[in-house]
């Protein structure tokens, strides 16, 4: 074979294992493992879902996105709305609770929307509180349900409920109802709150 076969062949086998590793992080040079997506919840009135939550390095600010994900497993389109009411609290490692805050919020706040989910599909959206502001140092932003917590390093549980009343002005195919998610565990390691 020749040798520029050989190349391509070898190159094609980096490429391959670059891409099975993930991408690279913030600092562009070591991959980053994907979190494991955590279980569907029970469904409920044809309903079910569950919270995927990110570190995001902001640089210079650190903070968490969460996002809601939901699936129709009923018969019929169901209508969510992006902005849900979400039940949250938050837990250390031996199951205390972890004491939030109510933190200011700045910046606009877009009107919400409804999405349609066929049957046999699903639709997720950011649910963390874009508009608190990230710590600078030290600790990560976790802000959702009204509610937010500056971790330190260490390993928590976020424990969330959807909860939805029928609209007045909403389609007449909205989803409502209670809906238990998944706790997702979220670790926060001493390298990603040390300054860089």
């Amino acid at each position: 074979m020749p040798s520029k076969w050989l190349l391509l062949l070898a190159i094609a086998g980096v490429a391959l294992a670059l891409m099975r590793a993930g991408p690279p992080d913030a600092a562009g040079d070591t991959p980053v493992a994907k979190p494991a997506a955590p279980d569907w919840a029970k469904p409920q009135g044809g309903l079910t879902g569950r919270l995927m939550v990110a570190f995001e390095d902001l640089s210079p600010g650190l903070r968490h996105a969460v996002t809601l994900e939901l699936k129709n497993i009923s018969t019929e389109p169901l209508a969510v709305i992006n902005q849900p009411h979400l039940n949250v609290d938050l837990v250390d490692q031996e199951g205390k609770p972890t004491p939030a805050q109510r933190p200011p919020l700045s910046g606009p706040i877009p009107e919400p929307q409804w999405a349609v989910i066929p049957r046999d599909a699903y639709v997720g959206f950011r649910v963390d509180m874009g508009t608190v502001g990230v710590p600078r140092q030290g600790k990560a932003l976790l802000a959702v349900g009204g509610k937010a917590w500056y971790l330190e390093a260490g390993k928590y549980v976020l424990q969330a409920t959807l909860l939805a009343e029928r609209k007045p002005k909403g389609p007449d195919n909205q989803w409502a109802g209670q809906l238990p998610l998944p706790p997702v565990e979220i670790v926060v390691t001493k390298e990603q709150v040390s300054p860089k």
